[in-house]
């Protein structure tokens, strides 16, 4: 997945990869070859040639403060998931898709075609990277389609589910 990150007002490209259990993150022209694991949401372990790192992401407004090693760093993350989460937070008129944020599994179908539901209701699971993601309704409206079935694997981008 690629993502743009800004710290200090300079854009970083990122992209990482998952291959064998182990995550490839290119940043900027550097590629580095990290295990990496959720110890709690919000606390990563991460071990990168043998060297044990212990990252904290604590959510800042539009932003993330990053900590590890005793540096504080102010990031903000520009990718699908984050434009998702704020356009859930402004009203929309018409039907509206929701897209799949990032490549995963369907574990559970929360609402049915023509269920009536609520801002920030919860329509869909995916797991992705071990990690369940709740995907939330980004208006008040109706179901007008659910495009995919639990236990479906999705890439990023697929439909998921149109509410109007």
């Amino acid at each position: 997945m690629k993502y743009t990150a800004i710290i200090n007002g300079k854009p970083i490209d990122i992209e990482l990869t998952r291959t064998n259990g182990q995550f490839n993150a290119k940043i900027g022209e550097a590629t580095y070859v990290l295990d990496f694991e959720a110890v709690e949401p919000g606390t990563y372990w991460v071990d990168w040639k043998n060297r044990s790192i212990e990252i904290s992401v604590t959510p800042k407004d539009d932003t993330y403060v990053v900590s590890m090693d005793g540096l504080r760093i102010d990031v903000e993350i520009v990718d699908s998931r984050a434009a998702l989460r704020k356009t859930a937070q402004h009203g929309h008129t018409g039907a509206v898709e929701l897209r799949a944020p990032m490549p995963g599994k369907v574990v559970k179908v929360l609402v049915e075609e023509g269920a009536e539901v609520e801002l920030n209701q919860g329509l869909l699971v995916i797991e992705a990277m071990k990690m369940q993601n709740e995907l939330k309704s980004p208006k008040k409206g109706i179901v007008r389609k659910i495009g995919v079935k639990e236990t479906a694997a999705v890439n990023s981008g697929d439909l998921l589910a149109t509410v109007e």
